[in-house]
């Protein structure tokens, strides 16, 4: 799975770059950095379209030009960018993402990634959102789905806290090698991971449903996530902006879903819900 990266030069950047960063993002844009210039967009390569992401940022209108200049990640590159880069998160005081070269810090939910290409290192704003939200819970003897796992941190973070059963689904083939990898550094032995979308959920219900995605997904699946959620359940999204809010709270009313937070960083939000009906 090879991923493209879009350098876009804005003129001006402000107030366009946080514009671009959320009409590339419901296009399927996985992550985004700052630069001085603009930004750096980043999409696998097999669902990239080069004149459909021109017309998108042209929609924002004729205030500002950009250009664009593409580059190739090949998988196999992505490890070696990591362990030059990626340094431990924080979540909580009791929880920090390291990868397997850092040094352990000896805390109650050390959480150990190899990131590879796979989205989910605690680095993102979505991705912490939903790690942070998850230690305030209990949820000792439940059953958890990760949805759209990725490398499985919020499904081994889930198991550490005492889930009874925890299933991580992504559709993604390099996603699923991953997160087997990453279950197995964790000791998560209540952990199974499979590879398929929301189908692959079956008849199975569950008291938590975790989905970092993104808000197409979101709104997409929402009646199915509502399906398989236990009465009194909780779904927890992410992988939206602020501004998507209100339309990922209607999508789950409808759905039989009352909304019970709300929280967002730089930006990017989380929701949680509970199932009503």
């Amino acid at each position: 799975m090879d991923y493209l990266a879009l350098h876009i030069t804005l003129n001006p950047v402000e107030p366009f770059r946080e514009l671009v960063m959320a009409q590339l993002a419901e296009a399927g844009f996985e992550s985004f950095v700052e630069t001085e210039a603009g930004l750096e967009a980043y999409i696998q390569e097999a669902e990239y379209n080069d004149q459909e992401t021109k017309l998108l940022i042209k929609q924002l209108g004729s205030d500002f030009s950009f250009s664009i200049r593409s580059e190739n990640i090949p998988a196999q590159n992505w490890n070696a960018v990591w362990e030059s880069d990626f340094k431990p998160i924080e979540v909580t005081e009791d929880c920090r993402v390291r990868a397997p070269f850092h040094e352990p810090a000896h805390l109650p939910f050390e959480l150990i990634i190899q990131p590879k290409m796979s989205f989910g290192t605690g680095h993102h704003e979505t991705t912490w959102l939903i790690l942070k939200n998850l230690r305030g819970m209990e949820l000792g003897g439940l059953d958890v789905l990760d949805m759209g796992s990725g490398t499985g941190v919020l499904a081994i973070l889930a198991s550490k806290m005492g889930a009874a059963s925890v299933v991580a689904i992504d559709i993604d083939d390099w996603c699923y090698e991953n997160a087997l990898e990453n279950v197995e550094l964790n000791g998560a032995v209540n952990i199974t991971v499979e590879k398929g979308d929301v189908r692959r959920i079956g008849d199975r219900s569950f008291h938590f449903i975790l989905a970092n995605i993104n808000k197409n997904v979101l709104m997409q699946d929402m009646a199915q996530y509502a399906k398989h959620l236990k009465l009194g359940g909780r779904l927890i999204i992410s992988g939206f902006y602020e501004a998507d809010v209100p339309d990922l709270v209607r999508k789950a009313a409808s759905a039989g879903m009352r909304q019970t937070l709300v929280a967002s960083r730089n930006q990017w939000a989380m929701l949680q819900f509970e199932k009503q009906v």
